[in-house]
């Protein structure tokens, strides 16, 4: 995904229109005293995409997105996908009891909508295989993380890194493995013993029991035979 350009008007600390243009920028840095909305556009970000921002640290709390003097606020993303273009738009209304909704939520590929409203979320992980998720941790590091990483331990450092990436899940991935793998060979184990105990069950083995049977056989028909002459001559 390659932001492109970024509208804002009413959306944070922007409370005129603004835009935010990334257009042939491989490369670029937000600079500024504190309070100028650095943090916001990058937050601005995530909202169009996802509708929430990892800093409310509540996806479904909207009303911090609202500019505080503003009824009315719009974020709309312009990013590229390979070579298609999209754009995902979320309009910002303040009811007169005060909440924050999101309204008239839309991503549009040129001149088609692919999703709307509470569709658009789903479509936007379906185009950029990554959920919310995932997407604040290996695309927009979360504000204040960085600072806790550049001071931290190096334990600590591991562990935010393990946190931000989702790696975690590999190491619960070879865990489980670990327990299958001591299932297998205690099922093997039990295999082996069952296994130990037919031994003795060689060909020469099979050959003598094959010919015990048919002895058997042979002894059974006669006894067929001769019980009836047994119990005549007895009668």
């Amino acid at each position: 995904m390659r932001p492109v350009r970024l509208v804002l008007d009413g959306f944070g600390s922007f409370r005129e229109p603004c835009t935010v243009d990334f257009t042939d920028a491989d490369y670029f840095a937000l600079v500024g005293p504190t309070g100028a909305g650095k943090s916001t556009v990058v937050d601005a970000i995530v909202f169009a995409l996802y509708g929430s921002v990892p800093r409310w640290e509540d996806r479904r709390a909207v009303g911090w997105a609202l500019a505080p003097t503003a009824t009315r606020g719009v974020v709309s993303l312009t990013f590229d996908v390979g070579t298609a273009r999209h754009v995902a738009t979320r309009e910002l209304r303040r009811s007169a009891q005060g909440k924050v909704t999101v309204k008239n939520a839309r991503l549009e590929r040129g001149s088609e909508v692919l999703a709307a409203d509470g569709e658009v979320t789903a479509a936007v992980e379906r185009l950029l295989g990554l959920t919310y998720d995932h997407f604040i941790r290996c695309v927009i590091l979360p504000q204040g993380d960085f600072a806790r990483f550049l001071h931290s331990t190096a334990k600590e450092r591991q562990d935010t890194l393990v946190d931000l990436l989702g790696i975690r899940v590999y190491r619960e991935v070879a865990e489980r493995a670990r327990v299958e793998a001591a299932a297998e060979r205690q099922r093997a184990e039990f295999a082996t013993r069952q296994l130990s105990a037919y031994g003795d069950a060689t060909e020469e083995a099979e050959a003598a029991a094959a010919e015990r049977v048919e002895v058997l056989r042979a002894l059974a028909g006669t006894l067929a035979r001769r019980v009836p002459e047994l119990a005549a001559a007895t009668g």
